[in-house]
């Protein structure tokens, strides 16, 4: 019996990057465009061969920090649900908004629902004497689900200051992830890995086909153990930081393994 394995994939900087971060050339594809619809994401030639391959090979269920809206700008065709908003919405292989996942969410947001709603003004007040960023909350399904900042000069990066003035109640119970010029404040209710565990158990229980999976950034690397097999893009956040932690287990110890 020829059954394709059940494939979670990340999209941006995974799939495909946005033209600030890679010039189109005749070769590369259109993958996103913006709330205007003009281009803004292209996928490479061998990003476009892998995604080819992958949507052929696979059920393809991607799990983005995208919300819904930003998914449907997406021009790669999954048809076997979703995981948005960093986990905070989980679209079911029928394509309809899961009702259970969405209760689950909705009563661990009650606490939190005025934090995330001041939390893009007092960022600014944070990085008043820092630089020029631009902040909200990502908010669907009548939920607050997480907050970004983004500078807007990303040459000179501060983000990471702004976590020394965050309120105890937002360290307390959200996690912070930083990738270059972006930065999300995300409350741990909200999770890729447990909505890519809640989406296994809830629509692929039993299961005994492979379940694979691909991300860039050290946030996807909790929903990637999930998975049989996983990897990740050459250069991503997440290589190099395998990369460099690994040359210096290697120089502290001489060699490679456990004793």
């Amino acid at each position: 019996m020829n059954v394709k394995p059940l494939a979670f994939v990340d999209l941006d900087d995974t799939l495909f990057q946005t033209h600030r971060k890679q010039q189109p050339s005749e070769q590369h594809k259109l993958a996103t465009t913006d709330k205007n619809g003009q281009p803004l994401s292209y996928m490479g030639p061998k990003q476009q061969i892998f995604v080819n391959w992958l949507l052929a090979s696979a059920e393809a269920v991607p799990v983005t920090a995208r919300s819904v809206e930003a998914l449907q700008r997406v021009h790669i065709p999954f048809q076997h649900g979703a995981i948005c908003s960093h986990g905070g919405t989980i679209i079911a292989p029928d394509q309809s908004l899961d009702l259970e996942w969405l209760e689950i969410q909705r009563q661990a947001a009650k606490q939190l629902e005025h934090v995330l709603q001041t939390l893009p003004d007092a960022l600014h007040e944070y990085a008043k004497d820092l630089g020029s960023i631009r902040t909200w909350t990502v908010e669907e399904n009548g939920l607050s689900i997480y907050t970004v900042a983004k500078q807007n000069q990303p040459e000179s990066l501060f983000l990471d200051q702004l976590i020394d003035h965050l309120p105890n109640e937002i360290i307390q119970q959200c996690y912070v992830h930083i990738n270059g010029n972006n930065l999300a404040i995300i409350p741990k209710h909200v999770s890729k890995q447990k909505a890519v565990e809640f989406f296994i158990q809830k629509y692929d229980p039993q299961s005994e086909r492979a379940i694979v999976g691909w991300g860039d950034s050290l946030s996807d690397f909790g929903f990637l153990t999930c998975c049989d097999w996983f990897g990740m893009p050459k250069n991503s956040q997440l290589d190099r930081f395998l990369t460099g932690h690994l040359e210096h287990d290697y120089e502290r110890k001489g060699f490679l393994g456990h004793v």
